[in-house]
């Protein structure tokens, strides 16, 4: 074997083949045994060379790898210095890169390589997408668990706490060193923690996947915080268990919820409002104590005065008197237009003290036409809930409103319903009160009767407990009869007439008006009558006088006892009763003067210059002699009137002329001597004479006035039909009076009165109406046909009444009496 050269061995000879491979080779064969990738760069940082897997992690040949630079795939190590790199720290690099279809998160760590001079770099490579990922999604949760608003927490199972975030921190005001590692009973009480320890079992059995507390948890300055936690469980690998919860600070929730339980509450009263000034101070006084607004007001809507009234929260609805009406400005428009307004502060605006600006910002929110919501939000201006808050009070109002509208609708109905059937009930009894007075009325034959009746009939009335009736003589009122248990106090009290005031009764002979008296307790120590009256339970009081054409037959005066118990209604019926009573007097007097044995001849002078007969004669300016008189049916009187010296067409001319006559007719036609016959409305002094029960012989008129003859029953009170003829006409007086009997009167007094009790009233007056006209005369002035005009009926009907009063006539003379 031939010897190696000098300064080698054959050994050395032999691996020298193996020296002389160049560096990237030898890296290359190097690569290609590594189980990683690898990739081999110069100091510029091309690539050289790598191993498949380097191409399969860039999913690229080994043609385009190999010979472009390392940044063409990791554009992160472009900049990057490797001399500089491994000198330093020489820890691995992280890069991404993009290429294919996915992203791919590499980290190389590069060790430098010297061959003949020149550094290259071994870079081996690792995939470490997967924890790159992982390490971002950490990182995003943990800025989520840093940054969201609500506290999060996990929870070891002692419940230990593990972890917080800040937001845990600023709720419970507790640092986190204090926190982690502190058993959970820190913050929360055993009820709390037996609660969870529940909870935790029903996770561990499958039983429930998520659970939610609502509790109060104690905070580091010693107070509670209202929360709200939900929290799960989760497995660790070494097959333990956390807990993790996130919670809430419930406590603008629970304000809000206890705010919106106040104000349904608050609401809830509006349903036992019964008007609408009440409804509003209350909802006034919600949006002020339980909304806290600085200030607020319900203008509600007058009708009668058609302007909006300001309603605060005082008691008596107005501590200031604020009205605003048509054309005022913003919240009368606001309240006819059905249009809510927000205002800034500064805004003016008129809430009925003129225009004003306040320093506030303002809702005005329409009720309807009900009025208008005015409140001032102020700093809670923009506060969603507030302002939901305020609408749903102004809905409230606005329900509660129209509630109270309805309601009080039906009561006023109801109440006009049960006043109305109180009324019929009434008017009912009232009515049959009357019907057994007009009985008492019409079958009664004496004045006395008929005074005591009617005060019988109406103290056995539940509405009346006592009624007298009494009439006026010279100096006081006198007691003609009376009813009730309390008789006692007509002599407990004064009856003159001399003194002003008195009585009811007395008052009413005074004024000879009605007297009411609501309430006899008003005044009670003021007048003697009144202490008398309310010892006997007489709470109020009603006088009429007993009045009929002006002529006053005295006084009826009924005690209720209870005030006001006599109404409009009553007042209307007891005026209509005491002219009824009135009436009925006169007629039984009228009737016992005719009846009464003998007869009176009064002889009078009277100044009557308004009545007919005396501006009759004014006119004519002769004087007029009445031969006799006709009451009709229709209020009006036909007088038979004798008119010497004048001529007819003149008198027919004069009497057609006045107003008071409804016709006028000539008789006779005799210049010297006429008789006329004229039908005159209204009050007549024949007429007059005639209701008193008088019996007319003569009535002339003269320069002086009117002188009357007129025969009246030997009964008769002369002083009384005086007075009362004096009560219509001025300077009455008595000239003469003649006593006799019915044979000495040429009216036959009884003889008359019996005559008139068998004819009816048609019939005396076609009787009287012939017998004045002269159809009885011979030769007749006036003829059936004329009669029959004159009474507006046909001939053949004055004939049969005329024929029928005729027999009457006859038979009373010469039949059995």
């Amino acid at each position: 074997m031939e010897k190696p050269a000098s300064g080698t061995d054959g050994n050395e000879q032999e691996d020298q083949p193996s020296t002389q491979q160049s560096p990237p080779v030898l890296l290359e064969t190097l690569a290609s045994r590594m189980p990683e990738p690898i990739v081999v760069v110069d100091s510029e940082g091309q690539i050289l060379t790598g191993n498949d897997l380097l191409c399969d992690l860039l999913g690229e040949a080994p043609a385009d790898v190999f010979g472009t630079r390392l940044g063409a795939f990791f554009p992160a190590l472009e900049p990057l210095d490797l001399a500089e790199h491994c000198e330093g720290s020489a820890g691995p690099v992280t890069a991404e890169y993009r290429g294919g279809d996915t992203d791919r998160w590499v980290e190389i760590a590069f060790e430098p390589q010297e061959w003949d001079g020149e550094t290259h770099y071994l870079g081996v490579v690792h995939d470490v997408t997967e924890r790159h990922e992982r390490t971002q999604m950490l990182e995003e949760y943990e800025r989520i668990f840093e940054t969201i608003e609500d506290g999060i927490y996990t929870l070891d199972e002692s419940f230990t706490i593990q972890t917080v975030n800040s937001a845990v921190e600023s709720m419970m005001g507790y640092e986190e060193d204090t926190l982690v590692g502190a058993n959970a009973a820190l913050l929360a009480d055993d009820d709390v923690i037996d609660g969870v320890a529940e909870m935790t079992r029903q996770f561990l059995e499958g039983e429930r996947e998520v659970g939610t507390l609502t509790t109060d948890l104690s905070t580091g300055d010693g107070g509670t915080l209202p929360i709200e936690t939900r929290f799960t469980m989760y497995d660790l690998d070494d097959g333990g268990y956390r807990q993790i919860g996130v919670v809430r600070d419930i406590s603008d929730r629970k304000r809000f919820e206890e705010t919106l339980e106040a104000l349904h509450k608050s609401t809830r009263k509006l349903l036992h409002t019964e008007t609408k000034a009440a409804v509003a101070r209350q909802i006034v006084g919600t949006a002020v104590d339980i909304l806290g607004l600085p200030d607020a007001a319900i203008y509600l809507f007058d009708r009668s005065d058609n302007v909006l009234r300001a309603v605060d929260g005082s008691e008596d609805g107005a501590a200031r008197e604020r009205t605003v009406g048509p054309g005022d400005g913003l919240l009368w428009d606001v309240f006819v237009e059905d249009n809510a307004v927000e205002l800034a502060a500064g805004d003016p605006i008129d809430l009925g003290d003129g225009p004003a600006a306040v320093d506030a910002d303002r809702l005005c929110l329409p009720l309807a036409d009900h009025g208008v919501f005015y409140v001032e939000t102020g700093e809670k201006h923009g506060d969603a809930r507030i302002r939901e808050m305020i609408d749903l009070l102004a809905a409230s109002a606005e329900a509660a409103l129209a509630r109270v509208d309805r309601e009080t609708t039906l009561r006023e109905r109801e109440a006009e319903r049960r006043e109305q059937n109180r009324e019929l009930r009434r008017l009912k009894q009232v009515n049959a009160i009357i019907r057994r007075i007009d009985r008492v009325l019409v079958d009664a034959d004496t004045c006395e009767e008929i005074e005591q009746a009617v005060c019988e009939e109406l103290a056995e009335s539940q509405w009346f407990s006592f009624a007298w009736l009494g009439r006026q003589d010279a100096t006081e009122l006198v007691p003609r009869a009376w009813a009730g248990d309390t008789a006692s106090y007509l002599d407990a009290v004064s009856l003159s007439l001399e003194r002003e005031g008195g009585p009811p009764a007395v008052q009413t002979a005074q004024s000879e008006q009605m007297a009411v008296i609501p309430a006899i307790a008003d005044g009670l120590r003021g007048e003697h009558w009144r202490t008398e009256a309310i010892s006997r339970d007489f709470q109020s009081a009603l006088s009429v006088p007993l009045q009929y054409d002006e002529f006053v037959y005295g006084v009826l005066t009924v005690y209720a006892n209870q005030e006001d118990g006599f109404d409009e209604m009553l007042q209307e019926v007891f005026t209509e009763l005491g002219e009824t009573i009135a009436n009925a007097i006169r007629e039984v007097e009228s009737r016992q003067r005719r009846a009464g044995d003998g007869t009176i001849e009064l002889e009078l002078t009277m100044a009557a210059p308004q009545s007919f007969l005396s501006q009759f004669a004014d006119r004519l300016g002769v004087p007029v002699v009445c031969e006799g008189a006709v009451p009709r049916s229709d209020d009006t009187v036909r007088l038979f009137l004798s008119i010497s010296d004048c001529d007819p067409s003149i008198v027919e001319r004069e009497a057609s002329s006045m107003a008071r006559v409804e016709s006028a007719r000539p008789i006779s036609t005799d210049q010297r001597d006429g008789l006329y016959e004229v039908v005159v409305s209204g009050r007549t002094v024949a007429g007059t004479l005639l209701e008193q029960g008088g019996r007319l012989t003569t009535l002339r008129t003269t320069p002086d006035g009117v002188e009357v003859t007129v025969a009246v029953s030997g009964e008769t009170d002369v002083r009384q039909f005086v007075s009362r003829l004096g009560e219509r006409y001025a300077d009455v007086r008595l000239v003469a009076r003649r006593d006799g009997t019915d044979s000495d009167s040429p009216h036959g007094g009884k003889a008359r009165s019996a005559l008139e009790d068998r004819l009816t009233d048609r019939q005396l007056e076609v009787l009287q109406t012939a017998y004045l006209s002269g159809f009885f005369d011979w030769p007749r002035e006036t003829t059936g046909q004329e009669i029959a005009s004159i009474l507006e009926v046909s001939q053949p009907t004055v004939n049969r009444h005329l024929r029928v009063s005729e027999r009457k006539l006859l038979e009373f003379v010469f039949g059995d009496r």
